[in-house]
């Protein structure tokens, strides 16, 4: 019975407004900063991600992720190459009203962790891990948030053969069971 009202809980989660879990807290750059510099701007800012724009206009965001694998894992110099050269477009956006369950799915369809919630104008990010994070304590397995053939971390998207190996992992991985 307590994982049928987990399970129910964790429904009502997904039905939630993506503005519930939405962080306000955004960085915005110019496409022609370099990528040294993005990652001074990210590291003051306490970011993981910032906005990139050029003439006054939003093109896309660029992440910590991004900076790994599109510059360092490739050797370009990170104080020549600009944050054009890599930003991710077009930029991915969902209405501060859509459920968290619409965000999740669009995530999983561009195989992205974070999306940017829009009213009229972008008022902050949502994260895989922002809304998997809020249901620690919940009692529901993680990978029950979606049928798939295959299961996945949401923390880090590892692959594993079934529930149990991906909740032992998260547990050591990523709860680190105080």
């Amino acid at each position: 019975m307590l994982l049928l009202v987990s399970y129910n809980m964790a429904l009502d989660l997904l039905n939630e407004p993506v503005s519930k879990f939405t962080n306000h807290k955004m960085t915005t750059v110019e496409s022609n900063l370099t990528i040294q510099d993005a990652a001074q701007a990210m590291t003051e800012s306490k970011v993981d991600s910032i906005l990139v724009f050029e003439n006054n206009n939003i093109i896309g965001i660029v992440t910590e992720k991004d900076i790994l694998y599109d510059v360092v894992a490739k050797g370009l110099d990170p104080t020549r190459t600009t944050l054009k050269q890599i930003t991710k477009s077009p930029l991915i956006t969902i209405p501060k009203t859509a459920p968290v369950k619409e965000a999740l799915d669009l995530m999983k369809k561009h195989d992205i962790r974070r999306l940017v919630v829009m009213d009229k104008r972008p008022i902050g990010l949502i994260t895989q891990k922002m809304v998997c994070g809020n249901l620690q304590g919940q009692n529901i397995l993680l990978p029950e948030l979606e049928i798939s053939d295959k299961t996945f971390c949401p923390y880090c998207s590892m692959q594993f053969k079934d529930t149990k190996s991906v909740c032992e992992h998260i547990d050591k991985a990523h709860i680190k069971n105080k």
